[in-house]
């Protein structure tokens, strides 16, 4: 009876260890793609895939020839398996184009929902050649990678919502799902070629901390005006809709640019000399994670500005204001101010003295006038003894 209880005991332990078995190597092992899943669907785009035996997969599309418009071509594995246990997606990708690759993500569930990355939500970009980890959320649906780029694209899965439905945003649950794919949009009369693999996905507690911070954003001024003349400024700062996630943050210029500076607290300067129209703005977040903006650079109308009579109300810069004076001219030197001095105050000295004696002769005029009449009544009198 013991032995018999032994081996249900040791029964039960296997059948227990088998289970926990294949979600252990799910989450170690690369994903293998097989040729036989592999399915494509397109509006017009012209696709042609090819498959390695390291599960990576090539990837060409041309919309050569064809009208103006939007064309997109999906490329998607159709196989179920279980995420419910996982927190994010990583995969490596070369971008062979010689055009910016557009792309985005595709999850759908055993409920035919299909779940993609939204565009206030930020994925991960490591560039195989500097290894720093950006933040980077789509713009209009879609994630841009430069011509060239290698590297790793991490998707955590607080960034995914359902597909058009923007409400859902970071409260969607994967479970179970038939499938998972990479979508691309491109114009008319472009090609792209890209190349996809090591694909895994990260257990929960791995993509806790990459979950975090996908609410993560630069805010402050989309657009700033060059200045005629002084300067413009502008503050910006990193915002997060969770409250953890942010220890440190600095701030700099993605690149050197004439004219332009900011401080590390994110206090933007322009001044009179800057000539881009545009900069990028980059933050290092907790040292570690990297978020990048982009300002855009308009012109000053404030020089176009004109009265009814034509007079422009701009208050000029100094070169367009005339010289009246040159600094050189003799006028300009100090000795001449004081000779003016000099001149001025002999001047009003001369002036006081001339009054001076003018006055005075004038006084005795009146004097001698006065006695000669009181000499002529005397002389009007009669004589008396």
């Amino acid at each position: 009876m013991i032995k018999k209880w032994k081996q249900l005991i040791l029964a039960a332990v296997f059948a227990a260890l088998w289970s926990l078995l294949p979600v252990q190597a799910v989450q170690a092992e690369q994903l293998k793609l097989s040729g036989s899943t592999l399915r494509e669907w397109n509006n017009g785009t012209e696709v042609d895939t090819q498959m390695d035996n390291n599960g990576s997969i090539q990837i060409q599309t041309s919309t050569e020839g064809l009208k103006k418009g939007y064309y997109s071509a999906y490329i998607y594995e159709l196989r179920n398996r279980d995420w419910s246990s996982y927190g994010a997606l990583t995969f490596s990708i070369r971008n062979e184009s010689e055009q910016t690759l557009p792309f985005n993500v595709v999850i759908t569930r055993a409920d035919q929902s299909s779940l993609t990355v939204a565009d206030n939500r930020n994925v991960i970009v490591v560039p195989k050649a500097t290894k720093e980890a950006t933040l980077v959320h789509p713009t209009a649906g879609l994630i841009k990678l430069k011509p060239g780029f290698v590297g790793q694209i991490r998707i955590p899965f607080s960034s995914l919502m359902v597909q058009d439905k923007a409400k859902t945003v970071g409260l969607v649950k994967l479970g179970k799902i038939i499938g998972w794919g990479i979508t691309t949009t491109t114009t008319e009369n472009a090609k792209l070629n890209l190349r996809v693999g090591n694909i895994k996905p990260v257990s929960r507690k791995q993509a806790a901390a990459e979950n975090e911070l996908t609410t993560l954003q630069i805010t402050g001024e989309e657009r700033m005006v060059k200045p005629e003349a002084g300067e413009s400024i502008a503050q910006y700062e990193v915002h997060s809709s969770s409250s953890k996630g942010i220890s440190k943050t600095s701030f700099q210029l993605d690149s050197p640019v004439q004219g332009a500076s900011i401080t590390p607290d994110g206090l933007l300067t322009l001044q009179t000399a800057v000539q881009p129209k545009s900069l990028t703005i980059r933050a290092l977040v907790n040292g570690k994670w990297n978020l990048t903006y982009t300002v855009m650079m308009d012109q000053s109308t404030a020089m176009n500005v004109q009265e009814k009579d034509g007079t422009k109300r701009a208050i000029p810069s100094p070169d367009q204001v005339t010289k009246v004076v040159n600094p050189t001219d003799p006028l300009m030197k100090p000795w001449m101010e004081w000779l003016i001095r000099i001149i001025l105050s002999a001047a009003g000295i001369l002036t006081l003295a001339a009054y001076g004696f003018w006055l005075k002769g004038k006084n005795t005029a009146r004097a001698q006038k006065r006695r000669s009449r009181r000499e002529q009544r005397r002389s009007r009198r009669p004589f008396s003894m």
